[in-house]
């Protein structure tokens, strides 16, 4: 199992069913997508979560009322980048399934399916996936729960002044192993983590001035 952060920015991404499973999953990319734009979002299903339709209302994804069963899912699948199987017909998952195959998609659905969607924590600047692959889905839940508790407005503040400290430091003459070294001992050095009591342009510098005396 390989985990990997796709951008789906712009992507097509089909959704077979429009009940609760199809909304937590599509909730999730909501969730969680990039800020450069969003992805292509449709639905296929006969009826339709209240949610899920107010999303379409409000012009976040396309819902298109249909009996798969009769449908052409060749030309849902066209183009299509992720396919996410959400019904409830056992049978039709299976035709789904064996139609995509045809296609060059990624395909979410239980185990069979190549893509698995993992619990996730995006707060305060960090994005933080967990899975058990599939062995117990309620301890992933579990441990998400119980990290998120550690991830609070002083690791928001950190993690900006070191995005800060790091576009600060690409411009100097120091070396990549040196510049590594300079933020590690940031996040390593409990002055630094004090200086984030004070508002964050007065922890910047209060933290430029540790490093400097250190390093210069």
């Amino acid at each position: 199992m390989l985990p990997l952060y796709v951008n789906v920015s712009d992507k097509k991404i089909v959704v077979f069913g429009g009940g609760t499973v199809a909304e937590r999953k599509i909730r999730q990319i909501m969730d969680t997508r990039g800020t450069e734009g969003k992805p292509d979002l449709e639905v296929y299903s006969i009826e339709f979560t209240p949610w899920i339709e107010e999303q379409h209302e409000n012009g976040e994804l396309k819902c298109i009322p249909c009996d798969l069963w009769r449908a052409d899912l060749g030309e849902h699948l066209k183009a299509a980048f992720l396919v996410l199987v959400c019904t409830n017909d056992e049978p039709l998952n299976t035709r789904i399934l064996h139609d995509a195959a045809e296609f060059d998609v990624l395909v979410n659905y239980r185990s069979e399916g190549d893509v698995f969607m993992s619990s996730v924590i995006n707060k305060c600047g960090f994005l933080i996936s967990i899975s058990t692959d599939g062995k117990g889905p309620a301890m992933a839940k579990y441990l998400r729960e119980k990290i998120s508790q550690f991830i609070d407005a002083e690791e928001e503040k950190m993690l900006l002044i070191q995005s800060r400290l790091r576009d600060y430091l690409k411009e100097t003459e120091i070396e990549e192993t040196k510049r590594h070294e300079i933020l590690n001992s940031v996040l390593h050095d409990p002055e630094c983590w004090a200086a984030l009591d004070a508002p964050l342009a007065i922890a910047e510098k209060v933290i430029r001035g540790i490093i400097g005396d250190k390093y210069e």
